[in-house]
């Protein structure tokens, strides 16, 4: 399907006539708003570029113990489940892999980052309260202008809690699955105060496996006529025991599908966040100030690294995000922001174990021990111009500046942490020497929307983003890589889009074509490159219908190519044109659902297409189907019951499988389980 956009773009404009002559009727629906674009609110029918929005009522009826649960109702976003909690996230992309591939994707709350630029989270999503959030709006492709450095793939923003729920719910499940849910508040006068908060207990599926976790959201608001005041204190915690893959062929099919291979295996982390948004009005001028502060920590075993060490590593930072827009004509209207951010971050690698024998390059004793201090600068505009009462441009440009200073804490070289060599060898792990790096980078869009009357809109999009290096890959190197080999990475993107919006009927249509430069890349033997070019095809659709006054259907679906252009992945191993590992080409989902007299069910399926396992080509992933339902009933008027089934054919199947080390390896899928929550609501 080369070259599949354009003819998409072409068809959108050919539309012209046929929308232009359908009659223009008044909008008889509430118009769906989203804030994540431009970090306020904004008709969707005004956004040029894919977007998706989950609001609060359908994330208390999913009641999802994983993200990915939930996420399977967006297009071309597939939230790879681990174990417990884990997950690795994908967004018109391969699952990401590596030391730095969560930076490929910008994971916000109320739009600002959960993390630094240089120290993402592959699992980030267990830093955010997700369960009881007001909203998760994920953006498809690259971010606009008002995202900086990790916006490549996309943005997932998690809006906070709602200020007027009170509600109270506990629930059980199977595998001994436990969560107590809270939301309270109070209102007095320009006041608003709300805590939400929720605890779990769980075991798991798999053998010596489970975890507790704690999410709180803290929330103050103060509102006047010309300024407004919203502070938002969030804080989780997560002890982990972590059941790891098993191997083997279609081992997810097996007698020991239960088996947990490593039973040491835990994951203990926490997150502080505070962050306080000012934002007011003066005749036709908007402004925001933001400033915000971080902390996380984290430790756990690298249980699927030979050797099996264990990482630590953890940041404090601060930031400040200033925005304001105005018109500049009675057509045109200019948007102007500046960020800065400071970060301290720290990077640890220990190996308790002697793996095989003592000279060994994987060594007994510490492999890395670094501070990285960065400074961080961006400076956008965006502007909007209607040109006739149909079409519309938007234009916007980022530039940012990204400083870090290095800091080894142990010898420097593929040595030992006494400087000695493994051996007659040097080692596995290659310390660099003290330095300070800079980057400064340009993002940018051009779009053209169409609103051809109140229900149809079509728009193309030119975009360019970029992230700078994640530390853990710039720095955390093996023998024979060089710092230089993982430099800012970059993509451009080309896309169309269609969309529908009516009383009853929501539909969005998109086609993209997307190419990414310095891409990163692993082969199954675990060797690392920084220098891949590839590219990146697909088609998205989601729709919602309401079927008469109490059934509805809704489905997403995506069809994607994501393939090699050019890499030097392995000495004489060609992989240019092959498929990228971890890409299905297929993926979607499906409900049908009824809703009256205060009676809510859906059942839904879920679609995951075959992909391959490995850079090479040579080993794929069936794919496979699941069936799911939910009921909701009210037993008497502050009180409501929800149950939920997963899998309701116990189906054998894997979250995640790849190919390295020369074994087959995956993460077992869930099998059939129940979930019972009541909630009392006041």
């Amino acid at each position: 399907m080369k070259g599949s956009v354009l003819p998409g773009a072409a068809l959108l404009v050919l539309c012209q006539g046929v929308l232009a002559a359908e009659v223009q009727q008044a909008s008889a629906w509430q118009e769906e708003m989203l804030v994540s674009g431009r970090r306020q609110d904004q008709s969707l029918n005004t956004v040029i570029g894919g977007i998706s929005r989950i609001d609060q009522s359908v994330l208390q009826q999913v009641g999802h113990v994983h993200p990915q649960e939930v996420a399977v109702r967006i297009p071309g976003v597939w939230f790879s489940r681990g174990n417990g909690q884990e997950m690795l996230m994908a967004i018109r992309s391969p699952v990401n892999t590596g030391p730095g591939s969560c930076g490929e994707i910008l994971l916000a709350e109320n739009g600002v980052p959960v993390r630094p630029a240089g120290l993402c989270n592959v699992n980030g999503m267990f830093e955010v309260n997700t369960g009881q959030a007001g909203a998760l709006e994920v953006s498809r492709g690259p971010g606009t202008v008002f995202y900086g450095s990790n916006a490549v793939l996309g943005v997932v923003n998690v809006l906070s809690p709602s200020l007027t729920e009170q509600r109270l719910s506990l629930e059980a499940g199977s595998f001994d699955y436990y969560r107590l849910k809270v939301a309270a508040g109070v209102a007095q006068g320009d006041h608003q105060w709300q805590l939400t908060g929720q605890g779990t207990n769980s075991s798991d599926v798999k053998d010596n496996a489970g975890l507790d976790q704690q999410k709180l959201n803290l929330q103050h608001r103060y509102s006047s006529e010309r300024w407004s005041a919203h502070t938002l204190l969030s804080a989780t915690n997560l002890n982990q025991e972590t059941a790891g893959y098993i191997t083997g062929e279609d081992a997810y099919e097996d007698y020991g599908w239960k088996d947990n291979t490593n039973p040491e295996a835990y994951r203990d982390a926490s997150a502080l966040r505070l962050s306080t948004r000012f934002a007011g009005s003066a005749g036709d001028r908007n402004w925001s100030l933001t400033p915000y502060l971080r902390y996380s920590d984290m430790v756990f075993l690298q249980h699927y690294l030979p050797g099996q060490p264990v990482e630590e590593n953890g940041q404090r930072s601060a930031g400040l995000q200033a925005a304001t827009d105005f018109a500049l004509t009675e057509r045109s209207r200019l948007w102007l922001g500046a960020e800065v951010e400071w970060a301290d971050m720290w990077v640890q690698e220990r190996q308790d174990a002697v793996f095989i024998n003592a000279i060994n390059p994987r060594y007994q004793g510490d492999h890395y021990d670094f501070d990285v201090a960065s400074e961080q600068l961006g400076v956008f505009a965006n502007t909007e111009t209607r040109l006739t009462d149909v079409w519309t441009v938007e234009a916007g440009l980022r530039y940012e500046y990204l400083r870090y200073d290095y800091d080894n804490r142990l010898p420097d070289g593929a040595v030992r942490d006494d400087g000695s060599l493994c051996g007659s060898n040097p080692c596995r792990y290659l310390r660099v020497a003290d330095r300070v790096d800079e980057f400064d980078n340009l993002s940018g869009q051009l779009g053209l929307r169409a609103n051809w009357n109140a229900q149809w809109m079509s728009y193309v999009r030119l975009a360019h983003a970029y992230r700078a290096p994640q530390i853990n890959e710039r720095y955390r190197l093996l023998a024979g890589q060089s710092v230089n080999e993982f430099d800012e990475k970059e993509i451009d993107s080309l896309e169309a889009g269609l969309r529908y919006q009516a009383e009853g009927l929501s539909v969005q249509l998109s086609a993209y074509r997307m190419k990414k430069q310095d891409e990163v890349l692993k082969a199954s033997n675990n060797v690392t490159i920084g220098d891949a070019e590839t590219r990146h095809t697909g088609v998205e659709l989601e729709l919602a219908q309401q079927l008469g006054d109490a059934w509805y259907w809704q489905a997403a679906a995506a069809w994607a190519e994501h393939e090699v252009v050019d890499a030097s992945l392995l000495a004489g191993t060609d992989v240019d044109g092959n498929r990228l590992d971890t890409a299905p080409e297929w993926q979607g989902s499906a409900r049908l659902g009824y809703r009256q007299d205060g009676w809510q069910a859906e059942l839904e399926a879920v679609y995951l297409g075959s992909y391959y396992l490995d850079a090479e080509n040579r080993h794929r992933y069936p794919g496979h189907t699941l069936w799911n339902a939910f009921v909701q009933w009210s037993l008497a008027e502050p009180l409501q019951a929800r149950l939920r089934l997963v899998n309701l054919a116990d189906e054998r199947y894997a979250e995640r499988g790849d190919y390295a080390f020369g074994s087959y390896r995956y993460f077992t899928g869930q099998p059939r389980s129940a979930y019972i929550e009541l909630t009392y609501s006041w």
